[in-house]
């Protein structure tokens, strides 16, 4: 999916935008708008690992992402390891 469309998608599971209340403020939030709010940033968060994987596909790099804790993680771009290079094809896609 296009990082456009899950952007389109995270807007619709949370149209009141409650990602953008407070930290706090989320923190009060009843259940049912508790899961809104979390479908609309898990969607975002997709997409922007999405575009960021279409970048990287086009540098012939690789995206490393390190789980932290149960919500956190550590993003890095790095050089595509040998394995995985084998994967690809020879030519890259169309990307857009």
């Amino acid at each position: 999916m296009k990082p456009e469309y899950l952007e389109e998608l995270a807007g619709k599971a949370d149209p009141d935008r409650l990602w953008m209340l407070p930290v706090f403020d989320q923190m009060g939030l009843p259940v049912d708008k508790r899961k809104q709010l979390d479908a609309g940033v898990a969607l975002r968060r997709h997409a922007s690992h999405v575009r960021r994987l279409r970048e990287l596909l086009k540098e012939g790099k690789s995206l490393l992402i390190t789980p932290l804790s149960p919500n956190g993680s550590a993003i890095k771009a790095i050089e595509t390891p040998p394995e995985h290079i084998k994967l690809r094809r020879n030519e890259t896609p169309n990307v857009k």
